[in-house]
Order: C-alpha cells, then sequence, then structure tokens
C-alpha cells in the first residue's frame, strides 16, 4: 500500500500483518501437528489461517479511520474487489473448521470439504455484518 493514498494506519497495520501472519502461521502448524499428527493438515490449517490475518488486520484497521479520511481497501490497485475482513475471519473459520473435524477422525477430503463450506458460510454472513471499509 502506499503511503500517500492510504491512512498512516493502515500502512502500518499492512507493514505489521505480514509478520503477525508469519507467526500465526508458524503457531497455527506447530499446534495442529501436536493435535491431528499429520503435517499436511497442519500445513493447509497453518496458511489457510496465516492469510486470514493477513487480510483481517488491514480491514480492522481501516474500519477504525474516520469515515472522512478513510479510502476503501478494494481501490488498492493490488487488493480485489471482496470484503476483506469477511474473508480474513472466514479463513480463519475454515482453518478451525478443518482442525476439528480432522481431529474428530474424519478424512482429510471430508475436513477439507467441511472447512471450504463453513469457510463460505462464514464470508457470506459476515460480509453483510461486518461494516465496508
Amino acid at each position: 500500500m502506499s503511503e500517500g493514498s492510504f491512512h498512516e494506519s493502515v500502512v502500518a497495520a499492512d507493514r505489521w500483518s505480514k509478520a503477525l501472519a508469519l507467526v500465526v502461521a508458524i503457531v497455527a502448524f506447530l499446534a495442529v501437528r501436536e493435535v491431528v499428527v499429520d503435517v499436511q493438515v497442519a500445513s493447509i490449517v497453518a496458511a489457510t489461517a496465516g492469510i486470514g490475518v493477513r487480510l483481517y488486520v488491514p480491514y480492522h484497521a481501516s474500519v477504525r479511520v474516520p469515515e472522512s479520511e478513510r479510502k476503501p481497501l478494494a481501490e488498492h490497485p493490488t487488493a480485489g474487489s471482496y470484503h476483506h475482513g469477511a474473508a480474513g475471519i472466514a479463513l480463519v473459520a475454515a482453518s478451525l473448521a478443518v482442525t476439528g473435524v480432522f481431529g474428530l477422525g474424519h478424512g482429510f477430503i471430508t475436513a477439507v470439504g467441511v472447512g471450504v463450506m463453513s469457510g463460505g458460510v462464514a464470508y457470506v454472513v459476515l460480509s453483510s455484518a461486518l461494516p465496508t471499509a
């Protein structure tokens, strides 16, 4: 994000979200690997949770900017035109769903399927419930 076009708190949050997403991914990988003892599932969950954090943190910072100074995240040339907050939380929810379903003894395909469906439902619900940034 260029500093001239977005509020400084959003630019700072964007920078910090990279480090936070990495920490979340590492912690998620180590925790999920211990819980479900499957490296493939732990990798998928960690990557999904990290990406979710990376999307949500700048969104959260953007929502906190006063409306008169706010510029929508979707106006950034590299950002897509979707609800970043809903997508971030939905990805984290999908990660938790995959971990729970796989941890209960269901197969890999079932766990990922439930995670995808849970994330999709969470996105639809949250995109209408959360404010746009």
